[in-house]
Parts: C-alpha cells; structure tokens; sequence
C-alpha cells in the first residue's frame, strides 16, 4: 500500500472553441497539488499496483492572435492507471527505481472564464486514455517502510467537451513524496 502527494506542472495545451472553431489558442496553467494512493503486489524486483491518482491546476493565461488574457478556473484530471515498476538491487537503503502506467484518466474543465467578459463560465468534462512514465528512488526505514521520491511524466488523450471544445491531450512533470508499506 503506497500514497503521495506532490506537485503537478502542467504544460501548456492548445485548444479550440466551438464558436470559433478555426482559430487556436494556447492555454497555460498554474502548478498545482497531486495525490496517489495505490495497492499492489510485489515479486522479486517487480512491483506491479492498481493507483488512484488526482491533481489540479487553475486556468492561468490564454494567447491568441498575439494577445495575451487572464483566464479563471481550473483543470482537474482523476485517473485510475495500472503501474509496473522495477527496482534495481543493490545493498544500501536506497533503491532506485523506474516505471511506467496505462489506464484512464477523467478529465474536468471547471468554470472556464476571462475575467471581465460576458460570455457564460465553460464547464466540460472527458474520459480518455492515460499513461505515465516515471523514475524514483525509495529509502527503507524498516524491512517494511519505504519513503519514495519519484518524479513522472504523465500524459492523457486529446480531450473532447461538449459543444465542439477540445483541449490538447493534457501532460504534466509531476513530482511525489510518498510513503509505501509493505505487508
């Protein structure tokens, strides 16, 4: 059993608007809180777990035709990814890791605005397609409690929102500090 909590740097994302539909703007974010909590299995240097992940970023600039807005709201992604990892041995309480992860993330837009226009709040949502790629290091307190550092890169399908909006698949570097116990 593991959980973590962490920072999400999402990247910019390029996206369309129904009422403007030729016409693409790049979005940027603020950084923004993550958490996991997982269970799994492990044999010899494998470790393979089912993982619940959440993390947040507001809504932070908007660039269009060389103009550049404030936007207002935020991005929140909850995804369920199966994750392997393998953990090289050596003989100190440090083992390095790395790993990678499939599943599906749902993603929401959550009142989508610029400040000072008229134009209604955007709210939309999106199930797509998830992975993360990933590295890390673990340092055992005792033959059973690890703290884990670990650093990924997670990155989700094109997402789709009512109306004909649609938003570059989202991708973030996120970083962890976690805990993991093992039974």
């Amino acid at each position: 059993m593991s959980g973590s909590v962490g920072w999400a740097m999402l990247n910019n994302a390029d996206a369309n608007d129904s009422i403007l539909p030729d016409v693409t703007v790049s979005r940027k974010f603020d950084s923004g809180p993550a958490f996991t909590a997982a269970v799994g299995y492990g044999v010899q240097n494998f470790r393979f777990e089912g993982e619940l992940g959440y993390q947040k970023n507001d809504f932070n600039k908007q660039d269009a035709f060389g103009i550049s807005r404030d936007l207002n709201g935020d991005l929140s992604s909850l995804s369920f990814l199966v994750n392997a990892y393998y953990d090289f041995p050596n003989s100190t309480r440090f083992t390095p890791f790395i790993t990678a992860g499939l599943g599906f993330a749902r993603v929401e837009a959550n009142n989508l605005s610029i400040p000072g226009s008229s134009r209604a709040s955007f709210n939309g949502d999106d199930t797509v397609f998830a992975g993360q790629v990933g590295a890390g290091v673990s340092y055992a307190l005792n033959e059973n409690l690890n703290i884990d550092l670990k650093y990924r890169y997670f990155m989700a399908e094109n997402l789709e929102f009512s109306r004909g909006n649609t938003l570059d698949g989202p991708t973030s570097h996120n970083i962890y500090l976690g805990m993991r116990y093992t039974f």
